[in-house]
């Protein structure tokens, strides 16, 4: 079970990023007690959210190569 979700950009906004659809968010949240951590591309924090909460993004980060394109 899911629960405790928080969610930011990893990079601060720039006039570029604006312009970009979906840019990386870190989302964090508990997973029966423990504390986990992915990072997914994303519209905005709540869109990030949503995607955890739906299933469609899986992956710890550590568990595979995180994103690490920077605008």
């Amino acid at each position: 079970m899911r629960t405790n979700f928080s969610a930011h950009t990893k990079y601060a906004n720039t006039p570029e990023s604006d312009l970009l659809d979906e840019v990386i968010h870190i989302v964090s949240y508990l997973e029966n007690g423990i504390k986990k951590q992915i990072e997914i591309m994303a519209k905005e924090p709540l869109d990030a959210i949503k995607k955890i909460m739906k299933g469609e993004i899986e992956n710890d980060l550590g568990t595979e190569k995180e994103l690490d394109r920077k605008v």
